[in-house]
């Protein structure tokens, strides 16, 4: 079976665009400018970010074939980690709400 790495690259792009909605979410916390504004501007990055981990998780486990490069490690990293943390943010919401 011939795979081009095109899985890969797809979810490495996907973990490309977590990584900056996640630099956006920690910049609106900096700039803190009303506490209203600044709750939206952290978390809707944060639960797209997490809704696009699964998206990118799903690029990789298609692409569990492919061989092993710095994108394939970067993707994984990246992707399974927001759906770790999306999954946590909602179970601790359901449990403690």
């Amino acid at each position: 079976m011939e795979t081009n790495g095109k899985y890969i690259d797809r979810s490495y792009k996907v973990s490309q665009l977590i990584l900056v909605l996640l630099t956006f979410a920690a910049f609106s916390v900096v700039v803190n400018i009303n506490p209203q504004v600044s709750r939206y501007l952290f978390g809707l990055p944060i639960i797209i970010s997490g809704l696009l981990g699964i998206y990118g998780s799903v690029f990789i486990l298609k692409g569990i074939d492919e061989p092993i490069s710095e994108k394939k490690i970067v993707s994984i990293t990246v992707n399974f980690e927001m759906v770790l943390l999306i999954l946590t943010i909602f179970i601790s919401n359901t449990l403690y709400n």
